[in-house]
């Protein structure tokens, strides 16, 4: 009867204790190149039912980038997500602090869209989570990498 209680409390005691470092998430952009997008941003705003918790590849624009704490502590980066026009944007939220990431600069990224999310009492319209993400250097369209190198 001692054995069990003792490997009982072991198994309490070993799980609990994991928990308490923090999590270290693995960077977005270690991840080498990304299928070029099939859709585009004004494809899926336009056709949101469609792409309702799809995952899917995006090719765009950053603004409005925001580095923020949960009141966990838990790190996260908010950011609007556009082409040509930023009042046609997507909110892309992305665990951690993505490093090399700027206002303005370009981007391509893979990630589950959400036409509604709900946190708590308020509900969010257009949001992606990303999972993955590669800055700068991607190539135009019609261009592979080797010919953008090679042009440049």
């Amino acid at each position: 009867m001692r054995k069990i209680l003792f490997v009982f409390l072991l198994f309490l005691v070993f799980p609990a204790s994991s928990y308490a470092e923090q999590k270290g998430y693995k960077a977005y952009t270690d991840i080498g190149e990304l299928e070029p997008p099939t859709v585009t941003i004004l494809q899926v705003l336009s056709s949101r039912d469609e792409f309702d918790r799809k995952i899917f590849t995006l090719d765009g624009q950053v603004g409005e980038l925001r580095f923020k704490r949960m009141a966990n502590g838990r790190k996260f980066t908010l950011f609007k997500f556009f082409e040509d026009d930023p009042e046609r944007r997507i909110s892309v939220y992305a665990r951690g602090f993505v490093e090399g990431i700027e206002n303005g600069g370009r981007v391509r990224i893979w990630g589950r869209y959400s036409k509604h999310k709900r946190y708590f009492l308020s509900k969010r319209k257009n949001i992606m989570k990303a999972k993955k993400i590669q800055i700068e250097g991607i190539p135009q369209s019609g261009q592979s990498g080797a010919e953008k190198k090679d042009s440049s």
